[in-house]
């Protein structure tokens, strides 16, 4: 079967974190060397919390596979993971069974050894029912809809653009890098996605809907 999973440890043979798990200070040298993508798998509350800065957040609570290889189309990305204990393998094999083979290191101790590390992290805002309502009723607000474009087509808050997680991360680089954004799914769960990478283009002010449109008291409110 496909590396990793020759390599997970699970027939108690090999380990593959034995040889993947590295410190900060290697896995920054190793992101700018091979100019990898940085994998944060953790929630989206913990991730916009604190994260670091210009890497991708692509939960395990979601449609992780999917959303990777919207995000990632090249499968011979390198990639570098910060997971949460004890959820690495599964990772792996979830990379590898998408055709991921090039994860060139898990920071290990996950977040918190960056954290304790002093060095930079990111936030990001994200807002409820009533201050997102507000917001995008502002001028220069700039409202962005990443569900599925049947969903987007069915159905949408008013002003609203669809971009896809790809689209978004092909169009961000040209973005206005001082305009508000306010994203929303359906769960929040790919919004959260999308902040990230507009946040890894360094724009300033990214604002994420927590729980999507289902968590909106009256959608038609909006």
């Amino acid at each position: 079967m496909e590396e990793y999973h020759k390599s997970s440890g699970l027939d108690g043979k090999f380990n593959p974190l034995n040889e993947l798990q590295i410190d900060v200070k290697d896995f920054v040298i190793r992101a700018v060397k091979n100019q990898a993508i940085i994998i944060d798998t953790r929630r989206a509350d913990h991730y916009a919390d604190a994260a670091i800065p210009g890497s991708i957040n692509i939960g395990l609570n979601g449609t992780f596979t999917s959303c990777l290889t919207a995000v990632i189309p090249n499968l011979n990305q390198p990639i570098l993971l910060v997971c949460d204990d004890g959820t690495a393998i599964d990772v792996l094999m979830k990379l590898s069974r998408a055709g991921f083979n090039n994860c060139i290191g898990v920071l290990l101790g996950g977040f918190n050894t960056w954290l304790d590390s002093g060095r930079p992290i990111t936030k990001t805002s994200r807002i409820v029912n009533d201050e997102f309502l507000k917001m995008i009723k502002e001028q220069d607000t700039v409202l962005i809809d990443v569900r599925h474009k049947r969903d987007y087509q069915l159905n949408h808050i008013k002003g609203a653009k669809h971009l896809s997680l790809h689209e978004l991360n092909t169009e961000a680089k040209a973005m206005d890098k001082e305009a508000r954004y306010i994203l929303y799914c359906v769960n929040g769960y790919r919004s959260m996605i999308a902040a990230s990478i507009l946040k890894g283009h360094n724009v300033i002010d990214v604002r994420d809907l927590i729980g999507g449109i289902n968590a909106l008291k009256d959608p038609k409110a909006a």
